[in-house]
């Protein structure tokens, strides 16, 4: 049975050097099995090896995210990480610690230590390397021995665990693609097969045709590519092979309309009838001149009256 511890457990002599900032090693089952993530969660992580849990299954919860569970006889494959305070911090937030999503428990696992060549580097050096795959290859040696000395057990290792929610079900869309791209790394970093095909993939879909299985390195690699210029071909004195021969002219639909000056004519009674006739149709009959309709308007007369009053008449003779 594996052992499990609550206290913190931290090692200042796993980090020779000057740096004082003490250290703890990370076991890492789910997503932060790809090294490229755990360089943006973790930038100041190292790659220890590869180690198992013991007594314990893998499952993917009703959250949707990888968990595992006590298990007598069975046991948990991942990856360990040499982590300081900040990282440790990071994770943390990552895993929902403080929402009790995920609770930290210090336990005892089977530490497989990486080659030389990979032990205790840091993840973003493996990264710009071309990633896990790519730097087994530059090392010349094989996947699966990528593992180095003998194994040994290893007390006090950070485990991330899920206690409130630990009934089976299926995986969130998103997760599929991340956890498969920690299975790549997994697998270059020394996972062994028969744990990722009977453990790991009845839960998790492989993705179609391997195309979204690769390394970090491998990613990066497709990222900077994307990254290069493209040159423009050279100049000949050929004509293009759509510029060869007569032009065609443009179909009707695709002519542009043109504006069409029209002149207006009034037509009189006897272009009407004329065209009636010529045709043997009889022309519709001329509208009456409409009726003119006079206003009336009101007339204001004016009546003068004059009075005389007092005539006197005198005889001039």
């Amino acid at each position: 049975m594996a052992t499990t511890t609550t206290a913190a457990a931290t090692t200042t002599g796993r980090k020779p050097g000057g740096d004082p900032r003490p250290t703890k090693y990370y076991f890492a089952y789910g997503s932060n099995l790809h090294i490229k993530q755990m360089k943006r969660r973790c930038p100041n992580s190292r790659y220890i090896g590869r180690a198992r849990l013991a007594d314990y299954r893998w499952q993917i919860n009703e959250r949707g995210y990888a968990n595992v569970v006590e298990s007598a006889g069975r046991w948990v494959d991942g990856l360990v990480y040499e982590i300081d305070e900040k990282d440790e911090a990071k994770l943390d937030v990552n895993e929902g610690v403080s929402k009790n999503a995920y609770g930290k428990r210090y336990m005892t696992v089977l530490l497989h230590r990486a080659h030389g060549a990979l032990y205790r580097r840091p993840v973003s050096w493996i990264v710009n390397k071309g990633g896990p795959a790519a730097v087994c290859r530059q090392i010349k040696m094989s996947e699966r021995s990528a593992a180095g000395p003998s194994p040994h057990r290893e007390n006090n290792v950070l485990v991330y665990i899920s206690f409130n929610h630990v009934q089976d079900s299926a995986p969130k869309d998103e997760y599929v693609d991340r956890l498969n791209l920690g299975i790549a790394d997994a697998r270059a970093l020394g996972i062994e097969e028969d744990y990722i095909q009977n453990c790991i993939r009845p839960l998790i879909p492989e993705p179609p045709d391997g195309h979204h299985e690769h390394s970090s390195g491998q990613a990066r690699g497709k990222a900077a590519a994307r990254g290069v210029k493209r040159s423009s071909p050279t100049r000949t004195g050929e004509r293009s092979p759509a510029r060869k021969g007569q032009v065609l002219s443009r179909p009707d639909e695709q002519t542009p309309p043109r504006a069409l000056a029209r002149r207006i004519r009034r037509a009189s009674s006897g272009d009407i009838r004329a065209r009636g006739q010529a045709s043997g149709v009889r022309p519709p009959p001329v509208p009456p001149w409409p009726v003119r309709r006079f206003r009336d308007v009101p007339i204001i007369t004016v009546e003068e009256h004059a009075y005389i009053s007092g005539w006197e008449w005198r005889s001039a003779i």
